[in-house]
């Protein structure tokens, strides 16, 4: 008796994705290409600053001598030659080293001394117009060693201040105007201002009467000189004398002159009266005579 076939089931071969795997292998291999490239610019930039850096350290020395020369030559501050230099080893990754100590050590004891000095000499001059004495250099010098005077400008800025200035050269705004209306004040030897100006005047500007003033009015004018000497108010004083002068000649001879007229239109008008009265005569006398014919 044959039995029923016997069938055995193959399941068909399905072969391993590994497409995931190819994706991770990949992922890591671009990753480590990046990081070998950053840690190969990163090495390769190190390089450069370090070639950099040597050059710029090589170069440090003559720099900071162009520097120093530029400083002693007064070209530059000693505030700029510092930023120059610590700019200069900031960029090279340099410390600060013995090149920054000399160059302050040299500008203390060598330049500074000398430019207060000069600086002492030319505010006096300037400001005072003259010559500082021992003692006021003296004074000076230390002042700016205790700190007190930070730069020139600051004695400078003392010496306006001062009484010897104030004496001599200060002016408001009334001794202005009083110079330019009146002109300078006169000076004591001492260079002092006394207050006192010399005004000059041009007395041919002043009108001119024809006639005997002094007949005519009872009134002598004054002869003015060539100037007026004194105070602003005694100057002024002397100026209102002028403007009064003036203006009393010219109504003397405006008076003068209307009077004329008036002189003159009386003498027409009694002409007149007198012709009228003539003409008038001739004709009663006229009258009188045709009144004797009878017609």
């Amino acid at each position: 008796m044959y039995g029923s076939p016997k069938i055995t089931y193959q399941s068909p071969k399905i072969e391993k994705d590994k497409s995931f795997e190819k994706y991770l292998d990949y992922q890591i291999t671009r990753q480590k290409n990046i990081d070998d490239r950053a840690i190969q610019a990163k090495e390769d930039e190190d390089e450069r600053t370090r070639i950099r850096n040597e050059a710029g350290a090589a170069g440090y020395g003559s720099y900071a001598d162009n520097i120093q020369n530029q400083l002693n030559a007064g070209l530059i501050s000693f505030n700029d030659a510092q930023t120059r230099l610590e700019g200069y080893r900031a960029k090279y990754d340099m410390p600060a080293g013995d090149r920054a100590t000399a160059l302050t050590q040299n500008y203390l004891e060598n330049i500074l001394p000398g430019r207060r000095d000069t600086g002492i000499t030319a505010a006096y001059e300037e400001i005072l117009g003259r010559a500082a004495t021992p003692e006021e250099r003296q004074k000076a010098t230390e002042r700016f060693s205790q700190g007190y005077y930070t730069n020139v400008k600051d004695l400078r800025d003392s010496l306006l201040k001062g009484s010897e200035y104030q004496d001599k050269f200060n002016k408001s705004y009334l001794d202005n105007y009083y110079d330019t209306m009146f002109g300078k004040q006169d000076k004591t030897a001492d260079g002092k201002q006394t207050g006192v100006r010399t005004f000059k005047f041009d007395k041919n500007l002043l009108p001119s009467y024809g006639g005997n003033l002094a007949d005519r009015t009872k009134v002598s004018l004054p002869n003015f000189a060539d100037q007026f000497k004194g105070t602003p108010a005694e100057i002024e004083a002397q100026l209102q004398n002028v403007r009064d002068s003036r203006q009393f000649l010219y109504s003397a001879g405006l008076t003068n002159l209307q009077g004329e007229i008036n002189k003159e239109t009386t003498k027409l008008k009694n002409e007149g009266q007198k012709e009228l009265q003539k003409i008038k005569g001739q004709g009663d006398l006229y009258k009188s005579l045709v009144g004797t014919f009878s017609f």
